[in-house]
């Protein structure tokens, strides 16, 4: 986990400012929800505003991440290293995505079936467009970027971050 940054005492008594103001104010705890960052530069803070310290950069639009609390215009959200931070909500799409995390990649599948042919394996952090659930299996859309081929097709659930096992699209 690339997130040390996030376990600073700081961090935990800004966090722990942050929910004691979250409750009776606008906005507070809400459904967990996966959203997706909207674009290739996105700056998280360590609290509900810029006038918390700068967490880290996300770079890569279209990253899913978990939406776990919001606070007037902004959300707390967990990404697929399980790192917690704040972001603007304008920098959030509700575009769903999916990113591979399982460590041996996952097979992209050419029908809703574990046992369907393999049309494609995609590498662990892969990002790509979730269309639809069904079962313990999503349909989604790649592209490989070498030559720009679009791939649409089924991968499992438990191999990605962005969507619930149970979650219906």
């Amino acid at each position: 986990m690339n997130c040390v940054i996030h376990r600073s005492a700081i961090f935990v008594f800004a966090l722990s400012s942050v929910n004691s103001l979250m409750a009776g104010t606008v906005g507070g705890q809400c459904s967990p929800h996966y959203v997706s960052i909207k674009q290739d530069r996105v700056n998280s803070h360590k609290g509900p505003g810029v006038q918390y310290k700068r967490a880290f950069a996300y770079i890569v639009s279209g990253t899913p991440v978990m939406v776990t609390a919001k606070y007037d215009n902004w959300r707390r959200i967990k990404d697929p290293e399980g790192c917690v931070s704040w972001v603007h909500k304008s920098q959030l799409s509700s575009r769903r995505s999916v990113i591979v995390t399982y460590d041996d990649g996952a097979k992209l599948l050419d029908s809703c079936s574990t046992r369907a042919s393999v049309i494609a394996h995609v590498k662990k952090n892969v990002v790509m467009m979730l269309l639809s659930t069904r079962g313990n299996l999503c349909k989604v859309e790649v592209r490989n970027k070498s030559d720009g081929k679009k791939y649409v097709g089924w991968i499992e659930n438990d191999k990605v971050f962005g969507v619930d096992g149970n979650e219906l699209l």
